[in-house]
C-alpha cells in the first residue's frame, strides 16, 4: 500500500513542476511507466469486456425470455381456445413469480383482447398494440422505455397447426442484466487493482535491482571525476549490469596504471622542459662568460686596461644572466597556466630585443593566438625566444620577419627568416650531437614534445629561414 502511495504522490508532483524541480530518476521512470501501462490495460480490458458481457447478457435474457414466452404460449393454448380466464390467470401469476427478472405476462386472444395479465392496477392501455405480433411471425422484440426502466417486450404466437389464436407476452427487465453487469464489474475492477498493486510492487522491486548498481556505476564515475582511481564496484549479479561493473573496474584499474604512468612521463617531460630553460638562459651565456674570462686572463698580462674593460662589460652581461635566470626560477615555481598570455609576451619580448640587439624584428600574428592551450603556450613562446637568440648570437642579421599563422588542419605554423650570414645546416647538425651543442637540437626537442616538427633552410649569406608546424587540435 505504501508503494502505492508513493506512486500518487509521484503523479502528483508531476502536475505541479515548480513542487518537484528534480529530473525524474530511472527507478521513478520504471514505476510510473509501468503504473500507467497497467492503469492502461485495466481501463481498456474493463470496457471491453462491460461491452462484451452486455452484449452476451443481453442475448442470454432474450434468449431465456423467449423460452419462457414460448412456454407460456405452448400451456395457455387449450385455455385461449376455450377461454378459460381464471386458469390463465393463474398461468401467468405462477410465471411471473417464478422469475424475479419478468416485469409483466399478459395474453391476448386473435383480436387483441386481453384475456389474462399481472398488473396489479389494471392493465396499462399504452401496452395495447405497442407490440402486436404479425400473421405469420413466430416472434417480435421491442424495447419499452418505462418507468421501471428498459424493459423487453417478446411476444410469441399462441397456435396450433400454423393457426393463429392468441399472443402471448413476457416483459424482461434490463435492470437485471445490469446488476449482473455491475456485480462482474466490481469483481474484475477489485481483481484489476490487486494485480496492478502487486505488479507494482514487483516493479518496484525490479527497479531497484536494475538502478541500485547503475547508483553505484555514479557513484564510481564521480570518485572517478574526483580523482579517486581505486573505485571498485561490488556486483555480484551475472547479468548485463554484472557485466558493466566488470568492465568497468577493469577500466578504473587500467585508468590507474595509465596515470601513474602519465605521471611519470610527466616527470620526464619536465626534467627535459627544465634542462631546455637551463641551456635557452644559462649554458650558453656561461660558456660564453667561461671564454671571456680567459680572454681577460690574457689581457691582464698584455693589456691590463682592455682586460678592465671587458671585465666591466662582463659584469652588465652576468647581470642580465642572473635576471634572466631568476625569470626561469620563477616560472619554475609558477608553472604556465590560463594567465599566461603569448601575444602580450612575444610584444614585450620583441621590443626589449630590438633595443638590445639592434636587430628590426618585424611581427605579424593572428589576434586569436591567445586561443591557444595554455600548456603549449609557454614552450611555443620559448621556441621562438630560442630561435631569436640564435640569430643574436650566430647569424649577424639586421632585419628579421617573424610570422605566426594557422593553416586548414588547425596547425599553428611558426617562420622565422632573417638576413644574416647563413650556414650549413647538416654540418651544424652534427657538431651538435657530437660536442653537445644544445641549440637546434633543443629545439627540435622541444617541437616533438608539442607534437610538432621544425624545419632548418639556410644559404650561405642569405640567411636562415626556421619553421615550426605546432598541432593545436584536442588530444595532439
Amino acid at each position: 500500500m505504501s508503494v502505492l502511495i508513493w506512486v500518487l504522490t509521484e503523479l502528483k508532483m508531476q502536475k505541479n513542476p515548480n513542487s518537484y524541480p528534480k529530473p525524474l530518476s530511472l527507478r521513478r521512470k520504471i514505476l510510473l511507466s509501468m503504473v500507467a501501462l497497467l492503469l492502461l490495460l485495466g481501463l481498456s480490458t474493463a470496457l471491453i469486456t462491460h461491452a462484451i458481457l452486455l452484449k452476451v447478457l443481453k442475448a442470454e435474457f432474450k434468449s431465456k425470455g423467449l423460452i419462457q414466452a414460448r412456454s407460456i404460449a405452448a400451456n395457455s393454448l387449450v385455455d385461449v381456445l376455450t377461454q378459460n380466464i381464471p386458469h390463465l390467470k393463474k398461468l401467468v401469476e405462477n410465471e411471473k413469480s417464478l422469475d424475479p427478472d419478468i416485469a409483466y405476462v399478459f395474453i391476448a386472444d386473435s383480436s387483441d383482447h386481453i384475456l389474462a395479465h399481472t398488473f396489479k392496477t389494471g392493465f396499462p392501455v399504452d401496452l395495447a398494440g405497442v407490440n402486436n405480433l404479425e400473421r405469420g411471425k413466430a416472434l417480435n422484440i421491442q424495447a419499452l422505455d418505462t418507468r421501471m426502466g428498459l424493459i423487453y417486450d417478446i411476444a410469441v404466437p399462441v397456435s396450433s397447426e400454423n393457426k393463429l389464436f392468441g399472443q402471448a407476452h413476457l416483459g424482461i427487465l434490463k435492470n437485471s442484466i445490469q446488476r449482473t453487469i455491475n456485480v462482474i464489474n466490481l469483481i474484475f475492477v477489485g481483481t484489476t487493482l490487486l494485480i496492478t498493486i502487486m505488479a507494482i510492487f514487483l516493479a518496484y522491486k525490479v527497479s531497484l535491482l536494475i538502478t541500485k548498481p547503475i547508483s553505484r556505476l555514479v557513484e564510481a564515475v564521480q570518485s572517478i571525476r574526483k580523482g579517486d582511481f581505486s573505485t571498485r564496484i561490488d556486483v555480484k549479479a551475472k547479468d548485463e549490469i554484472g557485466l558493466l561493473s566488470h568492465a568497468f573496474n577493469e577500466m578504473t584499474s587500467n585508468l590507474n596504471m595509465m596515470v601513474e604512468e602519465i605521471k611519470h612521463l610527466t616527470t620526464l617531460q619536465e626534467r627535459e622542459r627544465i634542462a631546455l630553460d637551463l641551456h635557452d638562459c644559462c649554458a650558453q651565456d656561461l660558456a660564453n662568460i667561461i671564454k671571456r674570462l680567459e680572454l681577460c686572463e690574457k689581457l691582464f698580462v698584455i693589456e691590463p686596461a682592455k682586460g678592465f674593460e671587458e671585465l666591466k662589460t662582463l659584469r652588465g652581461n652576468t647581470r642580465e644572466i642572473l635576471d634572466r635566470t631568476r625569470r626561469v626560477i620563477f616560472n619554475l615555481r609558477s608553472p604556465e597556466d590560463e594567465k599566461f598570455n603569448l601575444s602580450g609576451k612575444l610584444t614585450s619580448y620583441i621590443k626589449d630585443y630590438e633595443k638590445a640587439n639592434g636587430i628590426s624584428v618585424k611581427l605579424d600574428m593572428p589576434d586569436s593566438l591567445n586561443d591557444i592551450l595554455p600548456a603549449k603556450m609557454y614552450s611555443i613562446f620559448y621556441l621562438i625566444t630560442e630561435a631569436l637568440t640564435n640569430i643574436k648570437k650566430h647569424s649577424q642579421a639586421r632585419n628579421v620577419e617573424l610570422s605566426l599563422g594557422y593553416d586548414d588542419k588547425r596547425n599553428l605554423n611558426i617562420n622565422i627568416k632573417d638576413d644574416g650570414r647563413g650556414f650549413d645546416v647538416d654540418a651544424a647538425k652534427l657538431s651538435a650531437l657530437q660536442y653537445g651543442k644544445w641549440g637546434l637540437i633543443g629545439m627540435q626537442q622541444r617541437a616533438v614534445s608539442l607534437g610538432g616538427a621544425l624545419t632548418v633552410t639556410s644559404q650561405l649569406q642569405k640567411g636562415t629561414t626556421v619553421s615550426f608546424r605546432i598541432p593545436l587540435l584536442q588530444g595532439t
